[in-house]
């Protein structure tokens, strides 16, 4: 074996290694929601004696599983929708206009992704939830969301951004076209790799998120998908067959989405490398 398919195949081994550990928290999480909380307590790495599909059937009443669903998906696709439109017109005004100002704002929020949210945590719920009121507020939780996402998204659209040629923008102008048409007619459409890796990153955060939701949504009727699979953890107990169901139906959505957008993800990967 010559010594670069010897690489090859040691990279193919640890590559192997690495995804089996990765997919074996997902393989146990599948494999016990089909048995009982008894069974799952007593051998949780086994497979199911007995399979059945009751914990399903549970998950989705007590999670209230089609509401819960729905508000997920109305924070999830506003929040992204407005934050793709905001954080690609913000990196492309910090790409074209190198004013200082646009320096200074570009850097503030490059330090603002190094703060956890836990620094912001109790200041938006006293204005939000206590000052205004707004708590168990769908569109709230959106906002606030968009916010949090917006410097990972101006970063990524920025550095993507500066790879494109601005000899694009002067024939536009010779064309007639201002600097807000130039973004919407030319660069706009060539942003696609990079809108849906974006997309796809801020989707899954706020979709999985529960720390921030679950601040500000109380009521059963409000809550999202990771607030709503707590219902099976309560003090005295913890149901974790249905828990396991309930946590299966709510990553598949995801997960689906994910596996749509994969190609795309590394598309815009690869294209951001080669033109930056």
């Amino acid at each position: 074996m010559s010594k670069k398919n010897a690489k090859k195949t040691a990279a193919f081994i640890v590559t192997l290694i690495v995804l089996i550990l990765f997919m074996i928290p997902f393989f146990i999480l599948v494999i016990n929601t089909f048995k009982t909380t008894q069974e799952f307590i007593k051998t949780p790495f086994a497979l199911p004696q007995s399979p059945n599909l009751d914990n399903f059937a549970v998950a989705i009443r007590r999670m209230n599983f089609w509401t819960a669903l729905k508000n997920t998906a109305i924070v999830t696709i506003s929040a992204v929708l407005v934050n793709t439109l905001v954080s690609a017109m913000t990196g492309y005004l910090f790409a074209r206009k190198r004013w200082r100002v646009n320096k200074v704002i570009f850097m503030a929020f490059l330090a603002s992704m190094v703060a956890p949210f836990q620094v912001y945590m109790i200041p938006l719920v006293k204005i939000y939830a206590g000052q205004l009121g707004m708590s168990n507020s769908l569109a709230v939780v959106a906002y606030i969301a968009v916010g949090l996402n917006i410097p990972f998204a101006v970063f990524l659209y920025h550095g993507f951004i500066e790879g494109i040629p601005e000899d694009l923008d002067e024939a536009a102008r010779i064309d007639g076209c201002g600097f807000t048409g130039t973004f919407f007619k030319i660069i706009l459409p060539l942003l696609k790799p990079i809108i849906i890796t974006v997309t796809v990153f801020v989707a899954m955060g706020i979709w999985n998120d529960y720390l921030m939701s679950s601040l500000f949504l109380t009521k059963q009727e409000t809550k999202t998908l990771a607030i709503a699979i707590k219902t099976f953890l309560t003090n005295h107990s913890a149901e974790y067959a249905p828990m396991m169901a309930g946590l299966l139906l709510s990553i598949v959505p995801i997960l689906i989405f994910y596996l749509a957008g994969q190609k795309y993800i590394i598309e815009g990967v690869v294209a951001g490398s080669v033109k930056g």
